[in-house]
């Protein structure tokens, strides 16, 4: 085998384990329409989809630590948010909550107020990882959902944003996402 294909197997490697870190602001700007410098995150396109982040999912601590340190084959979602920084909490539909088995904290659902009225809605735990938060993830609530007619399979509230500085540039095209205290 000789050195290059070491390289592409090794880089293949990374990829699969390793799916939405980058190493360089190159590849970041090849691969997607994202930017992920240190700890910050700019997207553009943000007229086309909105304030939207690409997030994986996993249903516990123990699945995202054996996912991301041992690359076990784990169960979790790639999923984009939309960030709403009118909402307490964050959500998210519940066809994901479905595939992963969420856990519900309990079978009573709680009331939410939002724009169009009141709803019933049941909470569950799950941890969130985002490219910005590196090697780490937040465990939080969520409270499913139908985003079944969007482009979004839920929304990061103000209980995620607490970690974050959000910045949002209308001129530019663009907003950016850092990790805060994290």
């Amino acid at each position: 085998m000789n050195l290059r294909t070491f390289f592409e197997i090794f880089h293949h490697y990374v990829q699969i384990c390793f799916p939405v870190s980058y190493t360089r602001l190159a590849d970041a700007a090849e691969a997607s329409h994202i930017c992920c410098v240190e700890e910050v995150a700019i997207y553009r396109n943000l007229l086309e989809t909105g304030p939207v982040v690409e997030a994986e999912i996993f249903a516990s601590e123990e699945a995202f630590l054996k996912f991301k340190n041992f690359c076990t084959p784990e169960s979790f979602a790639k999923v984009k948010l939309l960030v709403d920084t009118g909402s307490n909490i964050s959500g998210l539909d519940n066809s994901i909550i479905k595939i992963l088995h969420l856990p519900s904290y309990s079978e009573t659902e709680d009331w939410v107020q939002g724009q169009g009225g009141s709803w019933q809605v049941v909470r569950y735990s799950c941890v969130l990882y985002l490219p910005i938060f590196k090697k780490k993830a937040l465990t939080f609530d969520v409270l499913g959902g139908n985003f079944s007619g969007s482009h979004f399979d839920g929304v990061v509230g103000r209980d995620v944003l607490r970690f974050c500085d959000f910045r949002y540039d209308g001129l530019k095209n663009t907003f950016s996402l850092t990790a805060k205290g994290f």
